[in-house]
């Protein structure tokens, strides 16, 4: 009895000494809430609210023109003379889709982001909206805005789903193209034919398609990167689609991301 009656005053003392000031305590967890999503001022204001990255970065809007393409809205940022021009997937946003990305890859020092509202998306007004040529033409103009403003010395096409395949057919018909990435980019899309198997790609690319996407899309997709340049390359995922596979739900880097930047970086 006596035994037991001291180990419990011992404890009691451990106990108590654990909660004095001078006491070593577990950390705090850290804190579960995010930064608040803000919606973008002016132009961008249409994208509706995004997260902290894309709050942080400074993007210029314009419109881009020409007579045989119309006008498409494109914003910039970063200040690097790599010039990464991104285009989106049909998801109804345009170029809003591309924002987070676009804010974490514009934090290189050395890379230049551009990113378009294809014809038919967005705020984009172009005289022949449908078929492939009139995508790639809109995409050569932002290739115009980074090879004769921001003098771009390496320009490097960025594509998400649709976005992917037209990279790839702007790739073949603009030669002022250094490096093209495609992110799940349909191999049967209209005008693939000019890339199909990679045969006519005159740059290298990289080429992803995830696992959980029909195998014939999967099977095209390594196709073109086993027939194209030397230096391409097939980047493999677990899941995901489009933007999902370098930008996650809340804005953070995805699983690709730094594959996808380094490629950009060249």
């Amino acid at each position: 009895m006596a035994r037991r009656l001291v180990l419990g005053l011992f404890l009691l003392f451990v106990s108590a000494c654990g909660n004095s000031p001078g006491a070593t305590r577990p950390a705090a967890p850290p804190p579960t809430s995010a930064a608040p999503w803000t919606t973008p001022a002016g132009a961008l204001g249409r994208c509706g609210p995004q997260p902290p990255a894309v709050a942080a970065t400074r993007f210029d809007y314009r419109a881009l023109s020409s007579p045989a393409v119309g006008k498409i809205p494109a914003v910039t940022a970063g200040s690097g003379d790599t010039v990464a021009v991104l285009l989106h997937q049909t998801d109804g946003g345009g170029l809003c889709g591309w924002l987070p990305f676009a804010g974490l890859v514009a934090a290189d020092p050395g890379i230049t982001v551009i990113a378009v509202d294809l014809c038919s998306y967005g705020a984009a007004r172009c005289r022949a909206a449908q078929g492939d040529a009139a995508q790639t033409r809109a995409a050569s103009l932002a290739i115009d805005l980074a090879v004769r403003t921001l003098h771009a010395r390496r320009v490097v096409v960025v594509g998400a789903s649709m976005g992917g395949s037209v990279a790839l057919m702007t790739a073949v018909r603009d030669r002022r193209v250094d490096a093209v990435a495609d992110l799940s980019g349909p191999v049967d899309w209209r005008g693939m034919r000019l890339v199909r198997e990679g045969r006519a790609l005159p740059v290298p690319a990289l080429v992803s398609m995830a696992e959980d996407e029909d195998a014939a899309q999967v099977a095209g997709a390594k196709a073109i990167v086993a027939n194209a340049p030397q230096g391409s390359r097939f980047l493999p995922a677990a899941q995901g689609h489009g933007y999902e596979l370098v930008t996650q739900a809340d804005g953070r880097p995805g699983a690709l991301f730094a594959d996808v930047l380094a490629w950009i970086r060249g």
